[in-house]
């Protein structure tokens, strides 16, 4: 005779049994090529821990893995919680971003950290052994999350190749050798222009850096290289890199200018790069409506919009396989949006982002230069101000001025930074101005300092002062430039 023991075990069994499974969640799968587009450098602001930390969680619950993203910006970020299904409004969600918040968090985790190291060494005899392990697998998981990020800069950032769609012109064949992946073949709707453009450059025009000093990273494709092949060759042989048949030549930081061509019959956006006057490519369709618009900005201004390229080829002898890819910013960090005050001025050169502080304080004055896109660049002056604490003491800092009028300030651990700077210009009747990136809305703005410190100045710039800043014409949707093209 069965016990109601002996039953229960079947009847858990057989509930078991009519219980519909449960699916196993599909884990997504992120290529590598997509990861190099997810990465790809867009001049945006460096996330902070806090957000990197919730953007490496949402892809280890998608895909299972968690990658490193040490290097990881806030446009990164929100292209990567995007393909994962999440909103990147999550970046900012819980205080994320918010320094306070972000260093009471930090102190907070340590804190806990610290405690439970100090139970554990104290709990029993063993304890001072468990707490010892505890910290080597810390700085173990450090270590590899270092290696596995260094795996990232190789795979994910050392070919900029899956950052822009790659453009061929139709019936040219482009092999790369064994060493080097195959671009890929993606059909172009016009011909390249039949001979290059050799108009020399007005003496009188400067050079303008698009990159404005920050990493130039070959990371915009150039289309139609096939119909450029003597000038691809010159290029590389003034580089000293291999143009032999059978042989592969690179040659990288070649100087190239980005040129508008409204006169051109096959795009009235084409925007050519050139080497010496000599056509190497253009930008693709896509890109040169993007960028049109800045550059032609600079052009009408009297500049010459320069960045640096790299070049690839290889020599099959009865034609010349060739790669060329040029730094480029994202169009709305190229030029800035306003134009630099009167007076003696001198442009601080480009360095890491320092947040402004109180600047919704003056929304009244940010909102008027918040561009329809909500990012944009903007160049702002620095100047030395004194607070008188409650004790009597004087405290410098740095107040951020746009057009004149207060827009922020820098914290007193940054302004002791670029305080000796000021002086410095002050004292030789100059005003020192910087980039600084504004992105908002109709709502709230939010202003990013671009100026490198005191102690990363060098004597050469210092002698070499003033640096004024590039005086272009005002921001409009369209300028007239010169027909550059010859078919």
């Amino acid at each position: 005779m069965s016990t109601s023991s002996s039953r229960r075990p079947a009847r858990k069994s057989a509930a078991r049994a009519s219980r519909p499974a449960r699916p196993k969640t599909a884990r997504q799968i992120i290529s590598d090529e997509t990861w190099r587009e997810f990465l790809a450098a867009d001049g945006t602001v460096p996330a902070s821990k806090f957000q990197r930390d919730f953007v490496r969680a949402a892809v280890a619950r998608a895909t299972g893995k968690r990658p490193s993203l040490m290097h990881l910006t806030l446009g990164q970020a929100a292209r990567v919680l995007e393909c994962v299904g999440q909103s990147p409004a999550k970046l900012t969600a819980g205080g994320r971003g918010v320094p306070g918040m972000e260093k009471a968090g930090t102190y907070a985790q340590w804190t806990l950290f610290g405690l439970l190291v100090l139970v554990v060494t104290v709990s029993s005899p063993a304890g001072f052994l468990l707490a010892a392990g505890i910290i080597g697998l810390m700085f173990l998981l450090r270590k590899r999350r270092r290696a596995r990020q260094a795996w990232e800069d190789a795979t994910w950032t050392a070919s900029p190749a899956g950052a822009m769609q790659r453009t061929a012109v139709p019936h040219v064949q482009i092999e790369a050798p064994a060493n080097h992946a195959p671009p890929q073949q993606i059909a172009f709707d016009a011909q390249a222009p039949i001979s290059p453009v050799t108009r020399p450059r007005s003496p009188s025009q400067r050079l303008y850096r698009v990159c404005l000093g920050r990493s130039e990273w070959p990371n915009v494709e150039v289309v139609g290289e096939h119909a450029y092949s003597k000038a691809i060759k010159a290029a590389l042989r003034a580089n000293e890199a291999p143009t032999a048949i059978g042989r592969d030549g690179e040659a990288e930081g070649v100087p190239v200018e980005l040129v508008a061509e409204p006169d051109n019959p096959y795009d009235v956006n084409a925007i050519s790069v050139r080497w010496r006057n000599l056509v190497l490519g253009y930008l693709s369709r896509e890109d040169a409506i993007r960028y049109t618009q800045p550059l032609r900005r600079i052009i009408a201004s009297g500049f010459t919009a320069a960045t640096s390229a790299r070049i690839w080829a290889y020599d099959a002898g009865d034609q010349l396989q060739a790669r060329v890819t040029v730094a480029l910013p994202e169009p709305e960090l190229i030029a800035p949006l306003n134009g630099a005050p009167a007076g003696v001025t001198t442009l601080v050169p480009w360095g890491s982002a320092i947040q402004v502080l109180k600047e919704g304080d003056h929304f009244d004055v940010l909102c008027n230069h918040v561009p329809p896109e909500g990012v944009g660049l903007l160049l702002v002056s620095l100047h030395k101000a004194t607070r008188t604490l409650k004790n009597g003491t004087e405290r410098p800092f740095v107040e951020v001025r746009l057009d004149g009028e207060r827009v922020g300030e820098l914290s007193n651990v940054t302004s002791a930074h670029l305080l000796p700077l000021l002086e410095h210009t002050e004292t030789i009747g100059e005003t020192a101005l910087a980039y600084a990136k504004i992105t908002g809305s109709a709502l709230a703005a939010q202003l990013v300092l671009h100026a490198a410190k005191a102690t990363e100045i060098s004597d050469d710039w210092l002698s070499d002062s003033p640096h004024p800043a590039p005086r272009l014409l005002p921001w409009a949707t369209e300028y007239d430039v010169p027909p550059a093209c010859s078919t």
